[in-house]
């Protein structure tokens, strides 16, 4: 009888437990959120806008940050990939114009990829804070004020 008792008290604190340790993880999930859904909801895009416009940001921060601050935020963005993936290309065309597009850099490529997805470019203003931000959570404020330096 005691046995039973005993092995029924270790089996609900395991389960109390395990409910604990789920609670303080949806917590923690709560209070960085979901990227996509943080911008989707302060911008307005959709969710195939939202990951190509945060594409688009992280491209250029890459390319303006040190190799190992960028490894950084990569490491504190879930996916990093798959926004750098969602990135539409630019040019693919034979005209003048889609030629130049191929060779933009820097804020004024970002605006092209942003006019590509059909996010008109005065969004740029209304990513990079969430983004920022988003950051500054996973991985701390030197971090996100490192990638604040590069998107300007």
């Amino acid at each position: 009888m005691k046995k039973g008792l005993l092995l029924s008290l270790l089996f609900v604190s395991a389960l109390s437990f395990s409910a604990l340790a789920q609670l303080d993880l949806a917590t923690k999930s709560k209070t960085s959120g979901n990227l996509i859904d943080n911008l989707v909801k302060e911008t307005g895009v959709n969710k195939e806008q939202a990951m190509g416009g945060a594409g688009a940001l992280f491209e250029m921060a890459e390319g303006k940050m040190d190799a190992g601050d960028f490894k950084e935020v990569a490491n504190a963005v879930p996916d990093m990939q798959g926004y750098l993936d969602a990135v539409p290309a630019l040019g693919g065309g034979t005209s003048m114009l889609s030629s130049a597009a191929t060779t933009l850099t820097g804020m004024p490529k970002v605006q092209a990829q942003f006019d590509k997805l059909g996010i008109s470019k005065d969004k740029v203003a209304l990513f990079t804070p969430v983004i920022v931000n988003y950051v500054e959570k996973k991985g701390g404020k030197l971090l996100g004020g490192k990638l604040m330096n590069a998107f300007q």
